[in-house]
């Protein structure tokens, strides 16, 4: 009589252990690459912006530039929900996250909502939970913590009740 040896489940027309390992190495290399595009911080085109993010000074704040809203710009917020001195968090024209600071009566200031330190959102309360870094409301400039640099500026303008892109 012959007996045969019990097979386990790779030699039983399972998968191998190299497709194992090759299909499991594929899985944790895409949650990588997933995690690092996350902490990439927003490239901006804008002069103004790429001058706050390099060397945290100030931001102009921007003023009511008209009492219409029909020049067509993208609604960003509505300034009646900001109170003066406070900020709220919206999506800028891009659909980025961006900060909308209240500056005065007719007066708004925005930055990008992502950290320099290492790509987090920064609450409205001009504060990044994840290092401690704080930047001033009104122009985004670095005032503690580990970030390297200022919030960039995102061009906004008043037009009546509405902040808009632009």
């Amino acid at each position: 009589m012959t007996t045969t040896e019990p097979r386990n489940a790779f030699q039983a027309g399972g998968p191998s252990r190299r497709t194992v390992l090759a299909v499991g190495a594929t899985g944790v290399s895409a949650l990588a690459l997933a995690a690092c595009s996350k902490a990439a911080p927003p490239s901006t085109n804008s002069p103004a912006a790429s001058s706050t993010a390099q060397s945290g000074s100030g931001a102009q704040p921007s003023s009511a530039a008209s009492s219409g809203s029909g020049s067509g710009a993208k609604v960003l917020a509505k300034l009646s929900d900001i109170q003066v001195g406070a900020a709220t968090a919206a999506k800028g024209a891009d659909g980025r996250d961006i900060l909308i600071s209240r500056t005065g009566q007719t007066t708004v200031a925005a930055f990008s909502a992502i950290c320099p330190h290492q790509g987090c959102t920064v609450a409205n309360t001009f504060m990044c939970p994840c290092h401690g870094s704080t930047f001033d409301p009104k122009t985004g400039a670095h005032i503690s913590g580990p970030a390297p640099t200022g919030l960039a500026t995102v061009p906004v303008s008043v037009q009546g009740d509405n902040v808009v892109a632009g």
